[in-house]
């Protein structure tokens, strides 16, 4: 699975550049790909052997195994480096691949006299193609079908629940999880909910005792799977395009072992400010705005970290964070409880720039190897 910071910056060069953004999908993936090792199984009920002792071998990689990934991936790994793509060693779920001169007769060089480039970063059996040439990915769609049951889907709208509208004319790329904060709403029946303007109201070390009463819905034995379930789902969010509730979903993560239900009414909060918020959209190739120094001009390229010492009162932790842009888009973003105690904010301001080099220097490499234009990225603290 493609991390989600690959994706990112794929979409960014191709907001930037105005290249197309195609998507696929692999029917029934698994089912392509044989076994490497040998493995038996009781017969399956319903269709008996004549001889009852009889056991069956599995040929193919059937749903459930656990290496049907990795066996599908080593396929999926093995067309693309056939047609002359290579994976990328920062993240083995990205596939490039650059060619001076048509792989087929059927592919026209870009007017502009440009390579022919071809990105796709890959979520088990759904993908996505950055691409100069539409040819080519036609070409690189019928390759991978005389292997695999693969579906077109044209260009993208939907990925991974997270829609993407690509408007050309302005180089922007807008990504949104609107219907995937509609069905959460309606999972808790807070669809009519009244909006809250911040998706945290309460500092969670200082919430009060719940009264007996609170969220009478919901049995004891159930509080903690439920609150589980929608903390997930507020990681999801916050991971994709919601940067805004980042904190938020971070904070209430520290709570999955033993949550009480204050813990879980402050979760139903964060779906409050949702239900004010849901079209809200991550852009990339956005505008500029009109600052001053020194931040004027870093957007482009550069990223910035902050911390906030001894932010959690029970155990003197600090919380820090930071924000990566490439070519005017927001592509990576993190907010981190330290895991020691910080004794000074200056201390704690360090381990804030350490985190966020480590980032830094992952994406230079990613831009490396992917032949993309390497900015020398700066790293602020605010």
């Amino acid at each position: 699975m493609a991390k989600i910071t690959s994706i990112c910056i794929a979409l960014a060069y191709a907001a930037h550049n105005d290249l197309e953004i195609m998507s696929f999908d692999v029917k029934t993936a698994f089912l392509h790909t044989k076994l490497s090792t040998v493995i038996y199984r009781k017969q399956i009920l319903g269709y008996p052997k004549a001889d009852p002792s009889t056991i069956l071998r599995l040929l193919v990689a059937l749903y459930g195994l656990h290496q049907s990934l990795y066996e599908f991936y080593m396929l999926l790994r093995k067309l693309m480096t056939c047609i002359g793509m290579t994976c990328c060693e920062v993240d083995h779920a990205v596939f490039y691949g650059q060619w001076f001169s048509p792989p087929d007769s059927s592919i026209p060089i870009p007017s502009n006299g440009d390579d022919l480039i071809l990105m796709v970063p890959v979520h088990v059996d759904d993908g996505l193609a950055v691409t100069n040439s539409i040819p080519l990915y036609s070409w690189f769609i019928t390759e991978l079908s005389k292997e695999l049951d693969d579906i077109d889907l044209g260009p993208v709208s939907m990925f991974l629940v997270i829609r993407i509208d690509h408007d050309h004319p302005h180089h922007k790329i807008f990504l949104s999880q609107e219907s995937f904060i509609t069905d959460l709403l309606n999972t808790w029946n807070m669809t009519n909910c009244y909006p809250s303007q911040v998706p945290l109201c309460q500092k969670l070390h200082e919430l009060p005792h719940s009264p007996p009463n609170l969220l009478p819905d919901i049995h004891d034995v159930n509080i903690k799977i439920n609150f589980q379930r929608l903390v997930g789902s507020l990681i999801y969010l916050a991971i994709c395009t919601r940067l805004d509730i980042v904190y938020v979903a971070m904070a209430l993560g520290q709570y999955n072992v033993s949550p009480t239900r204050a813990h879980l009414l402050v979760a139903k909060g964060v779906l409050h400010y949702l239900a004010g918020t849901p079209d809200l959209s991550l852009t990339f190739g956005m505008d500029l705005p009109d600052l001053s120094m020194p931040v004027q001009g870093l957007a482009m390229c550069c990223g910035l970290t902050d911390a906030d010492w001894a932010t959690d009162k029970k155990d003197h932790h600090s919380i820090y964070g930071y924000c990566f842009y490439f070519l005017n888009s927001l592509v990576s973003w993190s907010a981190t409880k330290q895991k020691t105690v910080s004794l000074s904010s200056t201390e704690s301001e360090y381990y804030a720039m350490i985190h966020a080099m480590k980032e830094a220097l992952w994406i230079r490499l990613f831009l490396t190897i992917h032949s993309l234009p390497v900015p020398l990225i700066q790293v602020k603290s605010i």
